[in-house]
C-alpha cells in the first residue's frame, strides 16, 4: 500500500483539532504495549458501518491517549461483522492515513478461513498484529483440536514478524486459553505468540500469565487492573473504557511509567470504569458519544444488540456528570447521517 500522508478530512478536523499528545509518526513497527481501544464500531441506520464515523472516532482515539486501537474486538461488536466487512473498515482507517502500527486487527471466527482471509488482507496492507479469539461455536474443545486450529490459521497466514495476541474471555467465547494451549502455539510457532488480553475480569488470572509468560505482552482487559498489572511485569491495557477516557487511562499508564504515584489516577478511571460497567458496554459507551456530542448517530447497534433504554441513558449521564466526567478535546458533532 503506498504511504499515505496524514490529512485530517474536514469534517473533522474541527471537532478533533486540539492534541493532548504529541502526532504520531506511520510505522508497520508495532509497540506491543501501553492504552489501546477496542474500538467501538458505528454503523448507519441500515446497520451498516459508518467509515467516516469510524475514521473520527479513532482519529480522537489516538490523539487523545491510546497507543493503539484494537479493531473488531467484542466491544467493537466484532462477531457482529462480516470478513468483508472488517476488509473494507481496515482498508478505509489506512486510507484516511491511520498507521498500520495503530491498529491490531480482531481476527478470530468460527471458520479458520475467515481468520486466514482477513489476516492475509491485514498483512498485505501492512499490519502485523492481531487479536485471535479461539472458534467459539463448539464447546469443550480439546487442547489439541484448539491448538491445530491456530497453527492451521498462523501458517496459511504465513508472516512471520506477525504479532499474535490470545483473547482469553471465557464468559463471552466459553472456549479459555489455557496453559497447555499456550505452551503448544510457543513451541510450534514461537515469537508469533507476542501477547494475550485476559479479559476474564479475574486478577488471579490476570498474575498467572504474567508470571507463567514473562517474555509475552499480557494486557488485561479492563483498566481497573491496570498499574495493579503494570507493577507486577504487565505490558498496558486493552479497555473499552478507553473509547470514552482515553485521556484519562493513559494518564494512570504515564505516571507508571516516569516513576511517579499513579495511584490517585487510577483511583478516577475505576470511578469511570464502574460507571459504565453497570450496563452492556458498547451500548453505554455509544450512549456516552451520542449524549456529550449531541450525535444521535451513535446510539445505534447492529442487531441483535440494542441500546440503552431512555432512563438507563439518563442514569448512565447522570452518574458520569456527577463523577466530573467530559470527553477530552471535544468541540461539535458531525451532521447526523
Amino acid at each position: 500500500m503506498p504511504t499515505i500522508e496524514r490529512e485530517i478530512p474536514e469534517s473533522a478536523e474541527s471537532i478533533y483539532s486540539d492534541r493532548s499528545f504529541e502526532p504520531r509518526t506511520k510505522s508497520s513497527q508495532i509497540d506491543m504495549k501501553g492504552v489501546w481501544a477496542p474500538c467501538l464500531t458505528p454503523v448507519l441506520s441500515d446497520f451498516s458501518i459508518d467509515h467516516e464515523r469510524l475514521f473520527q472516532h479513532v482519529n480522537w482515539l489516538l490523539s487523545n491517549g491510546c497507543h493503539g486501537i484494537v479493531l473488531f474486538g467484542t466491544t467493537g461488536e466484532a462477531a457482529s461483522f462480516s470478513a468483508v466487512e472488517r476488509m473494507q473498515a481496515l482498508e478505509s482507517l489506512l486510507e484516511s492515513g491511520v498507521s498500520p502500527s495503530e491498529i491490531i486487527l480482531g481476527n478470530g471466527f468460527p471458520s479458520i478461513t475467515d481468520s486466514i482471509e482477513v489476516s492475509r488482507h491485514a498483512v498485505s496492507l501492512g499490519c502485523r498484529a492481531v487479536l485471535m479469539v479461539p472458534p467459539f461455536y463448539f464447546k469443550n474443545l480439546s487442547t489439541v483440536g484448539l491448538a491445530a486450529s491456530y497453527q492451521y490459521v498462523l501458517d496459511k497466514i504465513d508472516c512471520p514478524d506477525l504479532h499474535v495476541l490470545l483473547y482469553h474471555f471465557p464468559r463471552m467465547s466459553t472456549v479459555p486459553i489455557s496453559y497447555p494451549l499456550i505452551d503448544s502455539l510457543i513451541k510450534s510457532h514461537g515469537a508469533m505468540i507476542a501477547g494475550l488480553k485476559d479479559s476474564s475480569g479475574a486478577w488471579e488470572s490476570v498474575i498467572g500469565f504474567i508470571r507463567r509468560y514473562p517474555d509475552i505482552a499480557v494486557f488485561p482487559g479492563t483498566d481497573t487492573f491496570l498499574l495493579q498489572g503494570l507493577n507486577a511485569g504487565g505490558a498496558g491495557t486493552i479497555t473499552a473504557t478507553a473509547d470514552i477516557n482515553p485521556n484519562g487511562i493513559r494518564h494512570v499508564y504515564d505516571l507508571w511509567d516516569r516513576g511517579d504515584d499513579a495511584e490517585n489516577a487510577q483511583s478516577k478511571a475505576n470511578v469511570i470504569r464502574m460507571i459504565v460497567s453497570r450496563y452492556p458496554l458498547a451500548a453505554a459507551l455509544k450512549a456516552v458519544h451520542a449524549h456529550l456530542r449531541s450525535d444521535p448517530g451513535w446510539n445505534r447497534l447492529r442487531p441483535p444488540l440494542e441500546p440503552l433504554s431512555t432512563n438507563e441513558q439518563t442514569e448512565l449521564i447522570e452518574a458520569l456528570s456527577e463523577a466530573g466526567f467530559a470527553l477530552a478535546d471535544f468541540h461539535h458533532n458531525p451532521a447526523d447521517n
